[in-house]
């Protein structure tokens, strides 16, 4: 059987550095393009691996191959056309060296042999290799500092290659290196591109997850490109779902600080897109499909491609309505603390005077009547320092609890011993119902007493009778509720969520004396929040009934 009528795949040993690939021209119609390899290129063997079969038929040799060189010379892979897989595994490594089939003719010209044997660097022909006699061998390709080589053979006693032989060869090698060239910016394009889309798929995801509000828009069709989830909350509308014209309800949200809608040319992103200049930050107003006011700080700045032309504009907006908040609790704060230490001073000074002149006159009497009120005063102001410097290391958690267990009844017995000694409860009784096997909590003693200290001095302030503290636990569940009840005139449902925020305090309410600095319920709150408890207030005409629960101790001291 001849050589050729065998066309399988030669597989070189584990060991040689070549690699044996015989191919037809039923693989090269069927082989894809060629792919990147390891180090970023294209794979050159693959590549060439339909070659030697095309070369041999083209001038109808015996045999074909091609050598690929690496920068030194030294063959790295051969592949063969023409003989069978068991003769090219049997002819074994290439030789060291270049050898014939490393070189051609001088500056790299086409080398034609009428007898291999006669060349120079012919190192003889191995055992296993079939007998060649012609040879003819062109230049492929030189590229990444490898080199591929195209060779032709004849059998001894045939005729040798002609100058038309070494014509087509030389075409054929043409024509191969423009397929590598076009295969090779193929994949550099490929790599590119995916380089581009990882970068874009990357800008995307850190816009999505951003904390701001970000919309890219295009400026050609005025699509959304991109969106951040935090645009959506602040916006309050979907960008997911756009009509094909590219309009959109996110622009109805503008309007100025005052109200009134803002026209589309004063919109930052649209004067980005139609100037190709930033505009900003402008602090406007979002007015949300349901009606909800949100205040905004707005920023748009365009984008240019690499041609300078204007691409799309990106619009940043941070929703500053906690910043607003913040700010409105700054002012309250001053007003009230200008008006609640302007008004106990004055009343300070006044009566001071007034107590001088009376102890000048030796008139007792009137000296404890003026100094009365100065106590009651300076006990105003002492609560007031108190419940701003909790309430600020509350706020910055810089005042640590420690939790111990602990019993209720202790914690209320020394509560209302405290209130009992206060000027609001002479002549009044605080009734206490707080059963001392209730369940043990695990808790901030010194802190539950500040929250049954407030709550009592709220309930004696804001009623003229009596006033109640009850502690109860049902079996099966795992917290305790206290209760501190007045029959002062009630707090109004829509008041009843509010008397717990900070410098909140209700307008009339007919409290027995000055009203409070609004951070009591406040502190109340944040102390039980940290216990991992609940605190509200249910109220009606005939009063009201501050509660809050703690959760009892497993035995475990584990929060």
């Amino acid at each position: 059987m001849n050589e050729t009528d065998n066309k399988q795949t030669g597989n070189p040993s584990a060991s040689s550095p070549a690699v044996l690939v015989h191919s037809s021209l039923e693989d090269a119609a069927l082989r894809p393009p060629p792919s990147l390899d390891s180090t970023g290129e294209y794979d050159l063997v693959e590549a060439l691996s339909t070659l030697p079969d095309l070369a041999r038929q083209a001038v109808d040799a015996d045999y074909g191959a091609v050598t690929v060189l690496d920068e030194n010379g030294r063959v790295t892979a051969m592949l063969y056309a023409g003989m069978s897989q068991e003769r090219a595994a049997a002819i074994g490594d290439p030789p060291v060296g270049a050898g014939v089939l490393g070189r051609l003719g001088e500056d790299d010209t086409p080398l034609r042999l009428a007898n291999l044997s006669d060349h120079a660097d012919s190192v003889g022909i191995p055992p296993e290799h079939p007998e060649m006699e012609a040879l003819l061998g062109v230049r492929v390709v030189s590229v990444g500092g490898r080199t591929a080589n195209l060779y032709v053979a004849r059998q001894p006693g045939k005729d040798g290659s002609t100058r038309t032989d070494e014509l087509k060869i030389a075409a054929l090698a043409h024509y191969a290196g423009i397929a590598l060239d076009n295969a090779r910016l193929y994949q550099e394009e490929r790599s590119l591109r995916s380089t581009a889309e990882a970068a874009e798929h990357r800008l995307a995801e850190v816009i999505r997850g951003s904390a701001a509000g970000v919309v890219v828009k295009d400026a050609n069709d005025g699509r959304f490109l991109h969106v951040s989830g935090e645009a959506g909350r602040v916006a309050g509308i979907d960008f997911s779902h756009m009509p094909e014209d590219g309009s959109h309800p996110f622009e109805a949200l503008y309007h100025h600080p005052d109200g009134s809608p803002m026209s589309p040319d004063e919109i930052p992103m649209n004067i980005a897109l139609r100037e190709g200049v930033p505009a900003g930050p402008l602090e406007v107003l979002f007015i949300r499909p349901g009606g909800e006011r949100l205040p905004v700080v707005v920023s748009a700045a365009p984008v240019f491609d690499s041609t300078g032309s204007l691409d799309s504009s990106v619009c940043v907006f941070v929703d500053v309505s906690r910043l607003k908040e913040l700010e409105q609790a700054k002012d309250d704060f001053l007003s009230m603390i200008t008006h609640d230490l302007r008004t106990p001073l004055t009343t300070i000074k006044g009566m001071a005077a007034a107590a001088i002149e009376a102890g000048r006159r030796s008139d007792v009497d009137d000296v404890i009547s003026f100094l009365e009120p100065i106590d009651d005063e300076v006990d105003y102001l002492t609560e007031l320092v108190s419940n701003l410097l909790d309430m600020t290391r509350i706020e910055a958690r810089s005042d640590a609890l420690e939790f111990e267990v602990s019993h209720l009844a202790d914690i209320a017995q020394d509560s209302i011993a405290r209130m009992n000694r206060t000027r609001d409860a002479r002549g009044r009784e605080i009734h206490m119902n707080v059963p001392p096997d209730l369940p043990a909590i695990y808790a901030d003693p010194d802190h539950i007493g500040r929250v049954l200290d407030n709550l009592v001095s709220n309930a004696l302030k804001y009623s003229d009778d009596g006033i109640g503290v009850t502690a109860r636990h049902h079996a099966g569940e795992d917290v305790v509720r206290v209760e501190v009840e007045d029959r002062g005139p009630g707090i109004p449902e829509e008041h009843r969520e509010a008397v717990f925020d900070r410098f909140s305090r209700l307008k009339g309410g007919g409290t027995r004396g000055r009203q409070g600095s609004g951070l009591g319920l406040a502190i109340c709150k944040s102390i039980i929040g940290a216990h991992s408890g609940k605190i509200g207030v249910e109220s009606n005409s005939r009063g009201s009934v501050f509660w809050f629960t703690l959760p009892v101790d497993t035995g475990g001291n584990a929060r």
